[in-house]
């Protein structure tokens, strides 16, 4: 539902607004997850990628494509004031 809007609205969502929705939206359910922000360098240049987890299995994104980046240790859904 959240790619689909990202891909089919006005303005398309990035990694980090689309992560953002499907975190708040499986929260307002109960649903417990952890939004996640990783890192690489590529030619000099630090690139950074954000997705949803759920016991540790990605919701949001390919395997592929979240494992080239390095993720904070921390659950960055989980800072003070994060949970809806």
């Amino acid at each position: 539902m959240v790619a689909a809007a990202a891909r089919e609205g006005i303005i398309p969502g990035k990694c980090i607004e689309q992560s953002l929705a499907l975190w708040w939206l499986l929260g307002r359910r109960g649903i417990s997850t952890q939004l996640r922000i990783g890192v690489r360098m590529e030619q000099e240049k630090l690139h950074a990628h954000a997705w949803v987890e759920l016991d540790g299995e990605v919701l949001n994104d390919a395997e592929s494509l979240y494992a080239e980046y390095a993720p904070f240790a921390r659950d960055f859904g989980n800072l003070q004031g994060g949970r809806p």
